[in-house]
Parts: C-alpha cells; structure tokens; sequence
C-alpha cells in the first residue's frame, strides 16, 4: 500500500556469552596461528600440538556431548567459530579444522556406536588424534552414487579396494571416514562410511602439490 511505512525487526543470535566464546576464539587465533602461519605454510604441516591446544580450549567439540569430552554448545558457537577463523584469512588452517570437526567426526557423532565414539570422537575432541573425510574421487567428484570403492566383508572384517583424491588432512590424519559402496544393488541403502585408521595395511597416502592453503595438507587416498 503506497505510503505504508514497514518497519524491519532484527534479532541477534549472540548472547554475552557466545561474545566472550568469540574472543577467546580470537585471541588464541591472533597470539597461537597467525604469528607462525608463515612458517606453517613452509613446512606444509599443522603441528600437532596447536591441535592440543584447541583441544584444551574446547574448540573442537563446540557441539559434541559433554560425555566424550565435548561442551555441547548450541549451533551459533558453531558460527562464531567459523566467522574467528575466516577473519584471520588464514584459510588453509580454517579448512583442516573445519574438516576435523564438521565433517570427519560428525557422522560418527550421530551414527556411530559408543565403542567408536570412545576410540576416536573423545580424542578428535581432544585434539589427539586428527581425522579426515574420505568421499571424492577422481572419476566421480563428491556424487556418491557414482562412487566406484568397494568394501566387502569377510569375516569381522572389510576390504576395500579403490582410491580417493583432493581429502583434506589425507596424508597427516590419524584415521579417515571413508566413502564406499558395501551393496552395489541397493542404492544409497548400499553405501557406507568406514573408519579406517592410518596404520591400517593396505591403506596409504600421496600429499598434492598445491598453488596455495600449503600448510593443509591435500592427498590421494589409495586402499
């Protein structure tokens, strides 16, 4: 209706608690990663200890139960997290931590059994052990219905055939969550996700020559 006046409501998400999160967010950020990314990028490694400390800090399981070591913070913590790391335009260490605590671990947050969540989300929480997430391949990009590695089980045990490429944290992860196919006649009711850790035989890595993002370490998957 012409004349009519609209008035717009904004409503923040962000309580003075999620502020204070986001400056110790910050301050470990700018005292902790920039003054040393140089380096980082040389070296084209994150050291493991700087994942320690962000273990100590609470900051790799902002949104994991508090009963394998996460804080169980609700989503925006999540966001300000994510908004500290971009900020710095350190992008390569934003990617491997995003990685690690977005993607590797949260489906084995929300569908893995209490023994493995035990075995591996309690120490990716607490920055011991680092994990990656193995779905794209070279002939099929990230579309999993096109995904040609293979597990078939044989015993208490699978065997996987078949590769992957462009994993962030593929060649320093202590385990992967990986892709594959256990039923080629079922669908998506046929795929899985399989942890499998580094030492495991039969499972290696070839870090990728990048342009950029070095200290992110980028790898061909090969089982």
């Amino acid at each position: 209706m012409a004349g009519r006046k609209v008035r717009i409501v904004t409503e923040s998400h962000f309580t003075v608690e999620h502020e204070l999160f986001r400056k110790s967010v910050r301050d470990f950020v700018e005292k902790e990663v920039i003054p040393n990314i140089e380096e980082w990028e040389k070296s084209e490694a994150i050291p493991k200890e700087i994942w320690k400390k962000m273990g100590d800090l609470g900051f790799l399981g902002i949104n994991y139960p508090e009963t394998y070591g996460g804080i169980g913070a609700d989503f925006w913590y999540s966001v300000l997290f994510i908004e500290e790391l971009t900020r710095s335009t350190v992008g390569g260490f934003g990617a491997a931590v995003s990685v690690h605590e977005f993607m590797a671990i949260a489906h084995l947050s929300r569908a893995g059994s209490d023994s493995l969540k035990k075995k591996y989300l309690a120490p990716s929480i607490a920055g011991t052990k680092l994990g990656a997430l193995a779905i794209t391949e070279a002939g099929a990009g990230s579309d999993v219905a096109n995904l040609r590695t293979r597990a078939v089980r044989e015993g208490d045990h699978y065997i996987i055939n078949g590769s992957k490429t462009f994993i962030t944290n593929g060649h320093y992860c202590d385990f992967a969550t990986v892709a594959v196919k256990t039923d080629s006649d079922a669908g998506i009711g046929g795929m899985s996700l399989i942890i499998v850790d580094r030492d495991t035989p039969g499972f290696s890595s070839r870090k990728l020559k990048k342009i950029g993002w070095h200290c992110s370490d980028t790898a061909e998957m090969f089982f």
